[in-house]
């Protein structure tokens, strides 16, 4: 017998998959743009990026303390340091290209 697949609500399509990426290239592109010319158009949007550089350092400082000085990725992590981590990073990088967004 032929079954459908289950849908997942949480789960996005491949269309809103290649557009998100292709929204976020456009984005990024005009973002390295405004920073090889040094525009800032949005200054108060880097305090985005420092609450992602804490987090990040907060999940990595889970590591460290654990006498692993050097490492690479979450697998050293607790699921929720792990999570932190990601979202660090996931910050990091929103509040780059919201700083230097050409919009």
């Amino acid at each position: 017998m032929y079954s459908l697949p289950v849908i997942k609500e949480n789960k996005p399509s491949n269309y809103l998959k290649i557009l998100s990426w292709l929204l976020i290239v456009v984005i990024g592109i005009g973002a390295l743009l405004n920073i090889y010319l040094g525009n800032i158009t949005h200054p108060k949007a880097f305090f985005v990026v420092l609450i992602g550089f804490i987090s990040f350092v907060i999940g990595k400082l889970s590591v460290i303390l654990k006498k692993q000085k050097i490492s690479f990725g979450t697998k050293l992590m607790t699921e929720n340091m792990a999570n932190l981590y990601r979202v660090g990073y996931w910050l990091m990088i929103v509040g780059l290209i919201a700083t230097f967004m050409p919009l």
